[in-house]
């Protein structure tokens, strides 16, 4: 049998949907279709059932690029949370047939043991089908009111998920700068690289030596995780949970307006419809743009190790096109 790494994302796919297959053994759905929505990070895949209820089920990412077990039941913590407590829009997890809200499934051919959840469907397009001006204000509100029931939440002593007190918040080895991969950082790269590494480290230090205490953040609040339904704005995706200041979660969400034609005006947009609820989170001005550097940067040490083939493809342009974003922020000072 082929190794799984060696695979396209097709195959991978395949061997996913067999385990995806094995954890739903776990619940009592009655679920006669598994259809792929993506293979690009974790395996998502739509449930349709008897009945005609739909579902989404998530093969997560093995423990030593994914997120671990704690860490993923802390998610299903907050969204059940932000279910009882509030009435914004979040998909909800669904408990297998002994409670448990997470499953871990092995078949062959897939080398790791994958964790794997059960989530309600969300209808309707992704946000980045439907990102007017208009939209861009609600997602900045959507924001705001997840910072206002973070800081509120008190979650139980079983809560684990990361700080985000470093350029590299989630753990994985940092490698960008290491001399296997020298031929994509040439000197004038790499010193551009180090340059920002210094000054984002040294703001983010800043902020955690004076701030008045983390809270927890979405910290994947883009286009592709918000779902438009019927004019209301979906929050999905909540397994990058981080402790953290609000101008983080922001900086994340701004990163990905950047390749857009109207991006400033998206951005002004976001923020009042954030500041309809809650101060702008912003101590000087520039420091959100700082974060959102540093949520590149994250990125290309994240895609230089990831699993999945098309983006290991695509590597030499996203260094490149950071690069490019570097020199511009630290330019304009």
């Amino acid at each position: 049998m082929k190794p799984f790494h060696d695979l396209t994302n097709r195959g991978q796919a395949g061997r996913l949907r067999r385990l995806a297959l094995v954890a739903l053994q776990h619940y009592d759905l009655p679920v006669h279709r598994v259809r792929l929505i993506t293979n690009d990070l974790n395996g998502i895949f739509r449930l349709d059932t008897a009945g005609g209820e739909r579902y989404m089920l998530r093969v997560s990412l093995p423990g030593d690029t994914g997120h671990s077990l704690a860490e993923i039941r802390s998610e299903m913590i907050w969204l059940e949370a932000l279910h009882r407590d509030t009435d914004l829009g979040v998909h909800r997890p669904v408990p297998a047939r002994a409670g448990e809200l997470v499953t871990t499934a092995l078949v062959p051919g897939v080398p790791e043991p994958r964790h794997c959840a059960v989530f309600s469907w969300v209808p309707g397009p992704n946000l980045a089908d439907r990102l007017s001006l208009d939209n861009a204000e609600k997602l900045g509100e959507l924001s705001a009111r997840l910072h206002d029931h973070a800081g509120t939440f008190a979650p139980p002593t079983s809560f684990s998920i990361p700080t985000a007190t470093s350029v590299f918040p989630f753990g994985d080895p940092v490698v960008l700068l290491d001399p296997e991969y020298e031929h994509l950082f040439p000197p004038a790269r790499r010193r551009v690289f180090e340059l920002a590494l210094e000054r984002i480290q040294a703001a983010i230090d800043a902020l955690y030596a004076c701030g008045p205490g983390p809270r927890i953040l979405h910290y994947d609040l883009h286009q592709w995780n918000v779902k438009v339904v019927r004019s209301k704005l979906y929050a999905i995706d909540f397994e990058d949970l981080m402790w953290g200041y609000p101008a983080q979660d922001i900086a994340v969400t701004l990163y990905y307006f950047q390749h857009l034609g109207n991006g400033p005006a998206l951005r002004a947009a976001f923020r009042r419809g954030y500041t309809r609820r809650r101060e702008w989170p912003e101590r000087y001005e520039g420091e959100i743009d700082t974060y959102t550097m540093g949520r590149g940067v994250d990125l290309v040490n994240f895609i230089l190790q990831d699993p999945n083939p098309d983006y290991r493809a695509r590597v030499t342009e996203f260094v490149e096109r950071a690069e490019g974003r570097l020199r511009a922020w630290m330019e304009a000072g």
